[in-house]
């Protein structure tokens, strides 16, 4: 708001019998894998504040790159700085879009952080719960629509779904008390719509930023610098590994 992908080897020991001579062992090739990864969403798909790394797309990528066992891995990132949920289901309306998600084997997706702001800019003078709640409803139905539209298009490629972080916790003081349980209940309620589809995993990131916001943001004190990417794609390749 992730280290490496485990070697998968298929293999086989010899099985001995007694000839008079001693077989030797059987072992099967290890299996070379291919990513053709479909990256969607936000500013922090887009890597913005990584510099010149691509965010955590482009460090997960040139981890599994150095596997040996994968062959290779290409991507599209499709990330767009200030992206709501709406926008993002105006994209997946994109023919190269759709081309690109039916495609892909693997499916990256950042949504709902500018979803969430819009809440804290539109009612900065008065902010109420209720306004939380009414936005977290239109997320959730856009949420929702996101992923039967990426399943519609492509059934079965696993889609790793980041939630959301907080990175006002310097600023906002002592009104964290009223602003983490809204940001708790915001990925609960969005890891309850990916546990309903196939291959969605949800990523909690909430615990990788907090406390550390002042070395792990960039200096918009909002995206994640380098080393925040370099923990996200930390935590993204341990899910992966758990799908593998």
């Amino acid at each position: 708001m992730v280290v490496l992908l485990a070697l998968i080897s298929i293999g086989s020991y010899g099985i001995y019998r007694y000839t008079g001579q001693r077989t030797a062992p059987q072992h099967k090739k290890t299996q070379m894998l291919s990513y053709r990864i479909t990256a969607l969403g936000d500013s922090l798909t887009q890597g913005v504040g990584s510099g010149t790394s691509n965010g955590y797309v482009g460090l997960a990528a040139a981890s599994l790159k150095s596997q040996k066992n994968v062959k290779s891995v290409s991507f599209k990132d499709f990330g767009h700085i200030g992206d709501t949920s709406g926008d993002l289901l105006k994209v997946l309306k994109r023919p190269d879009v759709k081309e690109n998600i039916r495609q892909s084997n693997t499916i990256f997706l950042t949504i709902g952080g500018n979803d969430l702001v819009r809440v804290l800019r539109d009612h900065f003078m008065d902010l109420q719960t209720r306004d939380f709640l009414a936005r977290q409803k239109t997320f959730s139905a856009n949420l929702n629509e996101i992923f039967t539209e990426i399943r519609q298009l492509n059934p079965s490629a696993p889609i790793f779904f980041f939630g959301l972080y907080n990175p006002f916790e310097s600023y906002l003081g002592s009104a964290n008390r009223d602003f983490v349980p809204i940001l708790n209940q915001w990925n609960n309620n969005s890891r309850t719509i990916a546990g309903k589809f196939h291959r969605i995993f949800f990523i909690p990131t909430f615990d990788i930023f907090h406390g550390k916001g002042q070395s792990l943001l960039y200096e918009d004190h909002f995206h994640p610098n380098k080393e925040g990417y370099i923990k996200l794609s930390s935590r993204l390749l341990q899910f992966m590994k758990k799908d593998s």
